[in-house]
């Protein structure tokens, strides 16, 4: 019998790994299709990380004494993973997706039943680690059925470059990392793109001479524990736009995306024929936005200031930054005939779900997601790393899994009685 079982080989369970073999505890990694996969399979071509390598470092690694302030691409990062196990000799298993994890009640072990090419297996552990990501299955609203059936829709995960789509317009719906990331890339290949927007926070990229995020960690703010949140509902929003596009990344605003040709819609709520019908939460919108990063630097002035720091010179005019003058007077039309339009394909950027099928029914909830406090769920011997919030703000970014791992780890480790 093996002591443990990680579910997943992306950053989450290459760092559980890291853990587990440092303490000696005898264990395998069983991932679905490669290292990586879902940077690999549902990432756009042009994709490029919002967070610079200084903040990407996996369990054991030094910070990076040469391109610190680098974003890297899609095909860098797979290829820093796959490094990452190569050097640290991590027992990876790739094409061996989990079906089915079964207690057994007697002894608190587990069978976890595997399909790969080479068929099915069954594995005997006293402990598994879910680290299969909390996106991997795209969420796409349910009026997407009614649209007009020569349209194409794809949803982000499925998108990869502008040349892929049919000429036309784009309607790309949802203004989350994603969406304003593709409407971007698809900006710059001069295509005609319409962004249904949602009320996302954002941050500026640079701030006082530094990187936001620099600022952010030294101030504590992706360290708060979950259950000290000055407001919980924090948990539920998307992540605040920012993009690492360009030598030192840069700033995106729903304004900013208008300026370069995007038009803006509200949230789509009804299809009449060829019609699309949006709510008026334009303005709303670019406002939330706008409050996000005036509230993000008044965070990091408050924290210098608390250490008596003398404020440095917020630097150069950031167009992209600057908050629009009346939101509300920002036009937000009623509805879209998509056929005069010319809008011949749709990418739904609305969000990812996890795939927690294979785990038992008792300890998922009504939406299907494990169940956990700090990563440890009701039935004994069974984990979680990675998940949003899981036990701190950064849980579910790179620069978290390496401390959340370890917590878990730890825990797996004690003797069963102690846990």
């Amino acid at each position: 019998m093996i002591e443990a079982v990680v579910v997943g080989a992306g950053q989450a369970g290459l760092a559980a790994s890291y853990h587990l073999r440092r303490r000696g505890i005898d264990h395998v990694v069983l991932e679905r299709d490669r290292v990586g996969e879902s940077w690999r399979s549902q990432r756009w071509d042009s994709f490029v990380l919002n967070t610079p390598s200084w903040m990407n470092l996996l369990p054991g690694e030094a910070e990076p004494v040469e391109a610190r302030d680098e974003f890297l691409g899609r095909d860098a990062f797979v290829d820093h993973l796959e490094a990452y196990v190569r050097e640290r000799q991590l027992p990876i298993r790739e094409g061996a997706e989990v079906t089915e994890v079964l207690p057994h009640g007697q002894d608190r072990s587990f069978s976890v039943r595997v399909r790969s090419r080479a068929g099915d297996d069954e594995l005997s552990t006293r402990s598994v680690i879910v680290a299969s990501g909390g996106q991997r299955v795209p969420r796409i609203p349910a009026i997407a059925g009614s649209l007009p059936a020569g349209i194409v829709q794809l949803s982000g995960a499925g998108y990869r470059a502008p040349g892929d789509l049919p000429p036309g317009a784009v309607l790309v719906v949802g203004s989350a990392q994603t969406g304003v990331q593709v409407v971007e890339d698809l900006l710059g290949a001069g295509r005609r793109v319409y962004l249904c927007t949602s009320a996302v926070g954002r941050f500026p990229r640079r701030y006082r001479g530094r990187d936001v995020l620099e600022w952010l960690i030294d101030a504590g703010i992706f360290d708060i524990p979950t259950e000290r949140l000055p407001d919980p509902s924090v948990r539920f929003r998307p992540t605040p736009l920012v993009s690492g596009v360009g030598p030192l990344g840069h700033s995106v605003s729903l304004q900013g995306l208008a300026a370069q040709g995007a038009t803006l819609l509200g949230r789509p709520i009804e299809v009449i024929g060829d019609r699309l019908r949006f709510d008026r939460s334009v303005g709303a919108n670019v406002a939330f936005g706008d409050r996000g990063s005036a509230e993000t630097k008044a965070e990091i002035d408050k924290s210098l200031r608390a250490r008596r720091d003398r404020l440095p010179p917020i630097g150069p005019d950031d167009p992209a930054d600057r908050p629009h003058p009346d939101p509300l007077s920002i036009p937000s039309p009623e509805e879209l005939d998509l056929v005069a339009a010319g809008v011949t394909s749709i990418v739904w950027t609305t969000g990812f779900r996890g795939d927690f099928g294979y785990l038992p029914r008792s300890i998922l909830d009504e939406a299907g997601q494990p169940v956990q406090v700090h990563g440890i769920t009701s039935m004994p011997g069974v984990f979680c790393v990675g998940l949003p919030w899981m036990i701190r703000r950064r849980s579910a970014l790179i620069s978290g899994v390496d401390a959340d791992a370890a917590f878990i780890v730890e825990h797996l480790a004690r003797p069963p009685a102690l846990r």
